[in-house]
Order: C-alpha cells, then structure tokens, then sequence
C-alpha cells in the first residue's frame, strides 16, 4: 500500500467507534505529543482524546475529498472535508479537516489534526 492510501485509511479509521473507543487503537494511530485545535477553537492533547473519545455516544460521519501533500519522506498532510451528525437525527456538522501524519519507528502517527467549521457541502454518495 503507497504512503497516501495508508495514511486516508488511518484518518477514516479515526472515524470508528472501534478504534476511538480503544486506548491501544488511538495510540497506535496517534503521537504521544499530538495536538488538535478542534472546530469550536478548542485545544487538544492526546490525553485529552484519551479521556474524551471512549465516552463519545452515537453518531456517524462521512469523509470525502481527500487531498493528500507529502511535506517530505517523514511528514505528510490530508485535508478532507467531513460531516458528523447524531445518529438520532439528519442535522449536523461539516467541516473542513487538516492532519499532519508524522512517520515515526512505530509507524505513520498523526501529529496535528486541525477542524473548521464550513457551510454545508454535497456529500458524495
């Protein structure tokens, strides 16, 4: 698998319950000094995601429009639009979302993840 592909299928595998529920999952996927600034302007550290993640309840999200820059043969980007909504309702969130992926002796790990808020986009079917 080339370095893009890897990289989309560990940001949408950040997307999952089974991953954002686990301790070792995230880990495996995120660096010990990450940081986010989250759509609401807030700040985030990986003990931040550690503590919120496990007790995040229902919802789904759609990831598309992945635009993938190699910054050098150890940092990567992926900026992607996303929307998130409550699985007991059709309203929700789009935004638009950059990661910075770091290749680490353990593997690609996300180091950044940035999300904006924007105005509400098609999504792809």
């Amino acid at each position: 698998m080339n370095i893009e592909a890897t990289i989309i299928e560990l940001e949408k595998s950040l997307l999952t319950f089974e991953v954002r529920r686990s301790e070792v999952e995230l880990r495996k996927r995120i660096a010990p000094e990450f940081k986010e600034i989250g759509a609401s302007g807030a700040h985030f550290s990986l003990d931040d995601l550690l503590e919120r993640l496990p007790a995040e309840q229902s919802w789904s999200a759609v990831a598309q429009d992945f635009e993938f820059t190699q910054h050098s043969k150890d940092i990567c980007q992926l900026v992607f639009r996303a929307f998130v909504k409550d699985c007991d309702s059709e309203k929700g969130t789009y935004s638009l979302r950059s990661s910075f992926w770091q290749k680490l002796d353990d593997g690609w790990k996300m180091i950044f993840h940035q999300g904006t808020k924007v105005e509400p986009f098609e999504l792809a079917s």
